[in-house]
């Protein structure tokens, strides 16, 4: 069962939205390590990776790509 909590869900968002970790722990007033914890933990509780690296660009990887979308919808419902 994934047990993902809504602040991982979050600091996701944040970074997908963003294309950047520094950028979302900004937006979030919270630091970039905790960022990548969060991200990290997100990951590993999904079990498939959820951005791709190259170089210093950050893409979203197709498990990604569909975790912003309920990420999304979760939270316009929320609202």
């Amino acid at each position: 069962m994934i047990q993902a909590t809504l602040h991982q869900l979050r600091v996701f968002e944040t970074v997908a939205r963003n294309g950047s970790f520094t950028r979302a722990a900004e937006e979030l007033s919270i630091t970039q390590p905790t960022v990548s914890s969060q991200v990290k933990q997100l990951t590993k509780t999904i079990g498939l990776p959820l951005f791709e690296q190259i170089g210093k660009s950050l893409y979203l990887t197709d498990a990604g790509n569909e975790l912003l979308i309920t990420c999304q919808e979760i939270f316009e419902k929320l609202e």
